[in-house]
């Protein structure tokens, strides 16, 4: 049984469907649940709210709920969740990290640390503008489609902003962490202590 919608299509690709856990699935309605499903696999809002016909804040709108009822506190935490359940990025993509400059690398270190763009510009004394250009040129050097895979970059970090929220998931509810650590694609990638 298919716990969620199929993949969108992303620059006329096939988009790797992630497979949320059916106890994190239940807790939210048939239209969050397709939104965080896209979410956590690489789409965009604007393509998931052209492939449902709605306006992109009726869809970022889901989408804060879905995170609310989920317990996810930013962004960050659902890319790196994203990034958790799917397959982990080529060999090759990974190596491409080493080839950024250094604003680049201080800015993607910053994004997978959680930073927000407008976050790291106020940081860093740059402006929101070219914080945004240096993730979008770097998402390019890197062959990066989606917030998702920048996060997959980086699986340790994308664990540690995960961990307090796998804590208290686990809260009262043993059984929905044994189903995380139990994902086929998050079991060599998540100790059994969820961390």
């Amino acid at each position: 049984m298919h716990a969620g919608p199929q993949p969108l299509q992303h620059d006329g690709e096939p988009v790797r469907q992630a497979l949320l856990p059916a106890y994190l699935l239940a807790r939210l309605t048939p239209t969050e649940r397709h939104i965080v499903q896209a979410l956590l696999s690489g789409q965009d809002l604007t393509a998931i709210a052209w492939k449902l016909q709605r306006n992109i804040r009726t869809i970022s709108s889901h989408k804060q709920r879905a995170m609310g009822k989920l317990g996810l506190t930013s962004n960050a935490m659902l890319y790196a969740l994203g990034a958790l359940l799917n397959p982990p990025l080529s060999v090759d993509i990974t190596a491409r990290r080493q080839l950024l400059a250094p604003r680049e690398q201080q800015v993607l270190n910053a994004l997978l640390n959680g930073h927000s763009v407008s976050d790291i510009a106020f940081q860093q004394g740059r402006s929101v503008k070219t914080v945004s250009f240096q993730k979008r040129h770097l998402m390019q050097r890197l062959g990066l489609h989606s917030e998702v895979e920048l996060f997959a970059l980086a699986p340790q970090q994308a664990r540690a902003l995960l961990a307090n929220w796998l804590a208290s998931t686990e809260l009262g509810m043993r059984e929905e962490k044994v189903c995380i650590t139990n994902s086929p694609h998050l079991t060599d990638r998540v100790s059994p202590d969820g961390g």
